[in-house]
């Protein structure tokens, strides 16, 4: 009976013993496993706030380039405009100065023709 109740009493300081290690190993554990999450989130936090910035920053320069193109495209409607008024103004002064010209043609012509008669006289 004395080996007997020697022996569950080792078994029960066994037990025990296995008890707290498991006990005190388990905190430890999930300390190291909570550390662990935080590492994880912040590094995923960090990468999350650098990819919002890079969005925002792209964000700005698309908006930035949509303004230069809208700029871009009102001096290219202007420029047109401004390309078109001067075709109308060329050909309007081509118009005159053919017009010019003729009157030009006709003055020397009816010149030429008075000359000629007085000196047939």
């Amino acid at each position: 009976m004395m080996m007997t109740l020697k022996t569950t009493q080792s078994n029960l300081n066994f037990l025990f013993i296995l008890f707290l290690l498991i006990v005190l190993s388990t905190p430890s554990a999930r300390a190291d496993t909570i550390e662990l999450l935080q590492k994880n989130a912040s590094v995923a936090y960090e990468k999350m706030m650098d990819a919002k910035q890079s969005a925002d920053t792209a964000a700005k320069d698309a908006a930035f380039a949509e303004k230069k193109l809208a700029s871009a495209k009102q001096k290219m409607v202007e420029a047109e405009r401004a390309a078109e008024a001067a075709r109308k103004k060329s050909e309007q002064a081509k118009i005159v100065a053919e017009q010019a010209i003729n009157r030009w043609k006709q003055a020397s012509d009816t010149l030429a023709n008075e000359w000629g008669k007085s000196e047939v006289k």
